[in-house]
């Protein structure tokens, strides 16, 4: 009796150990590390430029999205026509747990330079000249440094940011796999429409905008998109999305990324 009680205490003792094990590697695996600004980059005028990796940790490469968010200003709460307006800053997006939870690297970079718009000094991804040298380092040096699957990077903005991720993915678009287009087009920083590139690498791209969104962004959406469609992409528009306003429309991140791995190039 006394013999079955010490191999059934031995048991006993292995199971707790294995169970404490497995839960401790689990959170290993779980964890989702916030990085900010771990590697130096350096753009081409000389300037150090600041972002932040949400990384999870997996042994196998794990997809990357890239987002951008819109203008912003302190002066902008003073004005009525912009009362509500954020800018969508990733904290906002719903993102960063959309991303944890489904193991996706989410980069954030932040725009370095700052210009006049309505008249007040803002920062949001113009001029496109000197930001875009900044971002392409980032994005360049994180999926090297970092187990990220490169055949899986994904450019995602709302506004101005979106219209950042066109430029990008037009400049390189064997490097991303799709973009997402959120309340803005692939327009010059005049406000015209440009044609995507010609070549033979095709990334997806997804518009979609807002009920409350301007007029004047939804027919760039819709105008833009029959571009891209004309020019052979694989694209979606998704109309009249919530909330009545402009803002990203957080109860959609699901679809945005099936519809982004749908979309992309093979």
């Amino acid at each position: 009796m006394r013999k079955y009680r010490e191999i059934n205490l031995i048991f006993y003792i292995i199971l707790i150990v294995a169970f404490f094990t497995i839960t401790s590697c689990n959170k290993k695996i779980d964890k989702y590390r916030i990085l900010k600004t771990p590697k130096k980059i350096i753009d081409k005028l000389g300037n150090k430029r600041s972002f932040r990796l949400f990384m999870p940790a997996d042994r196998n490469p794990v997809p990357m999205i890239v987002y951008f968010h819109g203008v912003m200003s302190k002066e902008f709460k003073k004005m009525d026509v912009l009362k509500g307006y954020t800018g969508s800053p990733v904290e906002e997006t719903g993102l960063i747990s959309f991303c944890r939870v489904r193991k996706i690297a989410l980069l954030i970079p932040e725009p370095f330079y700052s210009f006049k718009f309505l008249n007040v000094k803002a920062t949001g991804w113009s001029p496109f000249h000197k930001e875009i040298d900044g971002i392409e380092k980032i994005i360049s040096v994180v999926s090297k440094s970092y187990n990220i699957d490169k055949d899986s990077i994904y450019l995602a903005g709302i506004s101005a940011g979106a219209v950042l991720s066109h430029h990008l993915a037009n400049r390189h678009p064997e490097r991303y796999r799709a973009i997402l287009s959120h309340s803005q087009a692939y327009i010059s920083e005049d406000g015209k429409i440009l044609y995507p590139s010609k070549g033979h690498v095709k990334f997806g791209v997804v518009f979609c905008y807002t009920r409350g969104d301007y007029k004047n962004l939804k027919e760039l959406c819709s105008e833009s998109y029959k571009v891209y469609k004309k020019s052979g992409y694989k694209t979606v528009l998704l109309k009249d999305l919530p909330p009545t306003s402009h803002k990203w429309a957080v109860s959609y991140n699901k679809l945005f990324w099936k519809l982004l791995v749908r979309s992309g190039r093979k």
